[in-house]
Order: C-alpha cells, then structure tokens, then sequence
C-alpha cells in the first residue's frame, strides 16, 4: 500500500470513530420529546443529560492527552471506546434519569480521545502539507455525526425506538474498535521520565498568554454552539415556534449541513492560505 492510500485508510478509520463519538453528543437534541414523555424530565433534567456528555468528555481531556503521549491513538481511543461501548449499552437499557445520565458520562469519558488522538497520529503519520487539511476533514465529519442524529434518527425513531437506536450505535462503535485495533500503526511506548516533562510542559501551557486569551473564546463561543446545537435548539423549535418532532429534526438537519459545508470549505482553502503565507 503506498503512502497517500495508506494515509486515507487512517484517516477513514479515525474519521469513523470521530462520526460516533459526535452523533452521540448530539442526538439528545432529537430524543428531547421522547425521553421527556418517558422520563418525565425538566428542562434542567435535558440540560444536565447534555452536560453529562461534556463533564466526561472534559474531565478525560487532561489524562488522555498524557496517555496519547505514551501510548499513541491505537491504544487509547481503542482502550477508551470499550467504556463508550458500556456507556451506550446502558444508555439503551436505562430505567430512570440516573441511570440515563450515568451513562452520558461514560459515553463522554469513552470518546474523549476521538478527536485528539486521529491529531496526534496526523502529526506523526501525516505529511505536514496534508496535515490541516485533514484536522480540518475531521471537524466536517463531526458534522456527519451531527447530521446524522436529525432526520435520520427522526425517521427510526417511531419505527425502532431510541433503545433500539442506541444498540445499533453501540454495534457500530464495537466495529470502530475493531477496525482501529487491526489498520492503525501501532506507537513506540514511552518512559516514564518523559511522562514527569509531560507534567512540566502542562504547568507551562496554563502560564502561557496566547493560551489564555483563547480560553473565553472557547468557553464562550464553542461552549454555546455546543449547547445550542446539541440540546437547546430542538426544545426551543418545539416549545416557542411550534414545531412538530419532523419539523424540529429538520431544522436541526440543515443547521448542521450548513456547519458541515464551511468545514469542507475551510478543509480545502486552508493549505492554499498557509502555502500564501496568510495566516489562518
């Protein structure tokens, strides 16, 4: 296999994984009226049911970014998703709001190497050329993921139900598993002495002003598109505008393909930016 197929393989396997990890971060936007009516949930049930998701995903982020270091993606997003695959499994079979929330986290504590881990290997397996174009693919495939938990899961929704779904995710992240254990390379473990420089390198950042100053756009900015796109943006077509469920999901639907199209626009212009010396 030469190169670039070899490097459209990883990026594949990775970007499957990333789709996943994204159609679950999303899809209880769609799922609100179901698991509402069954549940008996609060919009402060909804909101922490979404939050689930994010206190797993951030409180991994630290930790799997040591554990990428040492051991390399193969093992940790593989090792990782097996507690994704158990987060789903429970999910499908909850039998309260514990018991659905419970589950978020270990949903987010089991994907929260699907993004990070696919940057790290482009930096070693990626010519560094191809390198933004392929962090830049992977936000859009976050998009599939996100696409994918509108309409679609709209549709199967009253055909199978929401546990039903859930199962089928679950089967689809044991496949990822598989698939990332069998075609990923495999990375030189490292010693201990380099994780100590790990833990110095992570006091420098917190001091660093260029670090800093992103972190309220961050917080801000990316934390409520998340919380629009994710949670709030359903209810809020269903409550205030009056909406149907179809009407909702569809509305849900083209907010995510027009975010999916900017990153396949922002994929493709940004090495011709950079190769112009403009800085993006």
């Amino acid at each position: 296999m030469n190169k670039i197929n070899k490097s459209i393989l990883i990026f594949s396997v990775f970007a499957f994984g990333f789709f996943i990890s994204n159609l679950l971060r999303s899809i209880t936007a769609t799922l609100t009226p179901a698991l509402s009516t069954e549940f008996n949930l609060s919009a402060a049930n909804l909101g922490l049911l979404a939050g689930g998701y994010f206190l797993g995903f951030s409180l991994m982020q630290i930790p799997t970014g040591m554990l990428l270091d040492r051991f390399g993606p193969k093992k940790v997003i593989g090792y990782l998703l097996i507690i994704a695959l158990i987060g789903t499994i429970s999910f499908a079979f909850a039998k309260s709001f514990a018991g659905l929330l419970i589950s978020r986290i270990f949903i987010g504590v089991g994907v929260a190497a699907c993004l990070m881990g696919p940057l790290t290997g482009y930096r070693v397996w990626f010519e560094e050329k191809y390198q933004q174009r392929a962090n830049s693919w992977m936000l859009m495939v976050a998009n599939f993921g996100f696409v994918a938990s509108t309409l679609p899961v709209q549709i199967l929704l009253p055909i199978i139900g929401w546990r039903s779904i859930f199962l089928i995710i679950a089967s689809l992240i044991l496949i990822s598993i598989i698939l990332i254990s069998i075609l990923i390379p495999s990375w030189e473990t490292k010693r201990d002495e380099d994780q100590n420089n790990n833990l110095q390198n992570l006091s420098h950042i917190w001091k660093n002003k260029f670090f800093i100053s992103l972190v309220p756009l961050a917080f801000f900015n990316y934390g409520g598109v998340q919380a629009i796109q994710t949670l709030w943006a359903g209810p809020w077509m269903l409550n205030v505008t009056g909406y149907d469920a179809i009407q909702s999901a569809t509305g849900l639907f083209w907010i995510n393909v027009t975010m999916l199209f900017s990153f396949l626009i922002w994929g493709y212009f940004l090495p011709k930016l950079s190769s112009k010396g403009i800085d993006s």
